[in-house]
């Protein structure tokens, strides 16, 4: 499944700055393993593609690369409904707006 905007995701590993990161110095932890947060932007840096996420209880957003996240929810915006993501990639509906 692709990352798309919206979507509940979970942090694979502790992730430290690398110097990217604006206002960390380098090696700080930025994210533990664990964290969730939701996806807010889907960009690029040095031609990779980046995953940004906002951490609600933080108020901070982190950028990723895609093999460092895993999706857990996604949003139908048809449906109005999220739909949570299990490990193995099938797909079950958890609740309505």
């Amino acid at each position: 499944m692709e990352f798309r905007e919206n979507q509940k995701v979970r942090v694979l590993g502790c992730t430290k700055s690398d110097g990217t990161c604006a206002g960390c110095n380098r090696g700080k932890v930025v994210a533990e393993e664990g964290e969730e947060g939701f996806v807010c932007q889907l960009t690029e840096f040095l031609f990779e593609p980046v995953v940004v996420v906002h951490f609600l209880e933080t108020n901070k957003k982190v950028g990723f690369r895609k093999h460092e996240l895993e999706i857990i929810e996604d949003y139908d915006p048809d449906a109005m409904v999220w739909i949570k993501i299990k490990k193995d990639g099938s797909q079950n509906t958890v609740s309505t707006s």
